[in-house]
């Protein structure tokens, strides 16, 4: 078994791949570029490999690509994984190993993935809402899709 963890920005990823002894066998800095993530996972997709990646601001475009690649992904809850793992040193490679490391020992706290046709809604209503800032503003009052949101 196999566990990635990934660390994600903006533009790239740190990526980690740590076997069931908790040795990283391969670690990299990689493009969010489908093909690019697809590249780096040759010969960690076959088998049983499982990765986790944080809820953030582009988390489903990742947790997608993942998903097409290997046989499990989870969301991890990103202020439950600091308080489970609250490191003094912040930095890409030490936070993609933490979370290699949380999966491999099934310690994730897990953040809910709604499906994928309800996050296509949700990214349908940001862009119409997004176009027309006079209607956004009356929206943001509260959390849009929260409990309490406006819809």
């Amino acid at each position: 078994m196999q566990y990635i963890g990934v660390d994600q920005h903006k533009k790239f990823s740190y990526i980690v791949v740590m076997d069931e002894k908790g040795r990283i066998v391969k670690e990299g800095k990689v493009v969010n570029d489908r093909e690019e993530l697809k590249k780096f996972l040759r010969g960690w997709r076959e088998g049983r490999t499982k990765a986790v990646i944080e809820a953030g601001r582009n988390w489903s475009v990742m947790y997608d690509w993942l998903e097409e690649e290997i046989d499990g992904v989870k969301l991890a809850h990103p202020l439950k994984v600091k308080a489970i793992a609250d490191a003094k040193i912040k930095a890409d490679k030490i936070d993609a190993r933490i979370l290699a490391h949380l999966l491999r020992v099934d310690l994730i706290p897990e953040a809910y993935v709604p499906k994928i046709e309800m996050r296509k809604v949700k990214n349908r209503i940001q862009a119409i809402l997004a176009r027309h800032p006079e209607v956004r503003s009356e929206f943001l009052r509260t959390e849009l899709f929260g409990k309490q949101g406006s819809i």
